[in-house]
């Protein structure tokens, strides 16, 4: 019971992210950042796809082994308003502070 439900699912997303990692190293992506001179409009827009791109993958991560892996139906809406409160009134306005002092550097 434990190595269908909890072992294989761990064991695959610990091999996907050896993998990315692995993938990283022999390639490295030529970081891209969002610079000053880019404008608020630029950086608004890449905050709000960082966030938004972070609170989906919270939500797949909850459907996938609270929902679809345990059966616990109702923490989906719990994880939606929950994730939604900590991506968007905790993690969004840090991240826009951090812009904003970054930008006056």
């Amino acid at each position: 019971m434990i190595l269908p439900r909890i072992v294989i699912p761990l064991v695959s997303g610990y091999a996907l992210f050896v993998f990315m990692a692995l993938v990283t190293l022999r390639k490295p992506r030529t970081e891209r950042t969002v610079e000053p001179e880019a404008g608020w409009h630029d950086a608004l827009r890449y905050l709000a796809a960082t966030v938004g791109g972070g609170y989906l993958f919270f939500l797949l991560v909850v459907l996938v082994f609270h929902v679809v892996i345990a059966g616990q139906h109702g923490v989906l809406a719990s994880a939606a308003s929950g994730g939604g409160f900590l991506a968007f009134v905790g993690a969004a306005p840090a991240f826009l502070v951090s812009m904003r002092w970054s930008f006056r550097r």
